[in-house]
């Protein structure tokens, strides 16, 4: 399995592996988006379309965190954009067994920017047509979330646009299952994700995943460099 395909494939368990998150994010929108309207074959429309914009949001993060990654290697031969995201990750996963809540204080930063985009999320409640639901999804995109921002924070890593934008699709493809099952099934799926077990288990593919990251970083093509 090739490095760009690898990445690809662990970019939709990172959106997979944080469902939990999703649900407590996005899935009192979901829900009114599905209560909003009533033939169902429109509320499919509604919820789909908000889908498409919230992670075509992601995907648009992407290719900017692309575009960063790789200006940032003409700076500094240092690769400190790839350290912060392996660190992100171990973040990420001591966030979701509740060992340590750092990532709050991240998302209270976002909390920020979200501050201005939300009450223009406001104006588009309640959703009255197909517009509306796909830039509702657009904007929510934005919702400030520690989940989204390590999978940014490791878009960078690729250093490259187009594998970047390629990373947060796949991740917000991830994320799918959990925010379509948002509306009924949404309490049980919550309360099974929420079951230690299930939490520490997410955790630890996370951690392992940033611990990873920063090893190969600083062991594995060092070694390779020694080698050679």
């Amino acid at each position: 399995m090739s490095y760009e395909t690898t990445t690809l494939v662990g970019a939709f368990i990172l959106g997979l592996m944080g469902a939990s998150h999703c649900i407590g994010m996005c899935g009192g929108i979901i829900s009114s988006l599905s209560l909003a309207t009533q033939e169902s074959s429109k509320k499919w429309a509604n919820v789909s379309l908000y889908q498409f914009g919230r992670i075509a949001s992601y995907t648009i993060f992407g290719i900017i965190a692309g575009w960063l990654g790789s200006q940032s290697e003409n700076i500094t031969p240092l690769p400190i954009l790839k350290t912060l995201s392996g660190a992100l990750l171990i973040l990420m996963g001591l966030y979701i067994s509740r060992m340590w809540m750092g990532l709050t204080y991240l998302e209270k930063v976002g909390k920020l920017l979200w501050d201005k985009i939300s009450p223009l999320s406001k104006k588009l409640l309640p959703v009255e047509n197909s517009g509306q639901a796909l830039l509702l999804g657009g904007l929510w995109g934005w919702l400030p979330c520690g989940l989204v921002y390590t999978a940014v924070g490791y878009a960078i890593t690729a250093s490259d646009p187009v594998l970047s934008g390629l990373f947060m699709l796949n991740f917000g493809l991830g994320t799918l299952p959990a925010t379509l099952l948002a509306g009924a099934a949404s309490l049980s799926l919550k309360r099974w994700l929420n079951k230690t077990p299930v939490r520490m288990v997410s955790a630890l593919v996370f951690i392992v995943l940033g611990v990873w990251t920063i090893y190969s970083l600083y062991f594995t093509s060092g070694m390779a460099h020694h080698h050679h």
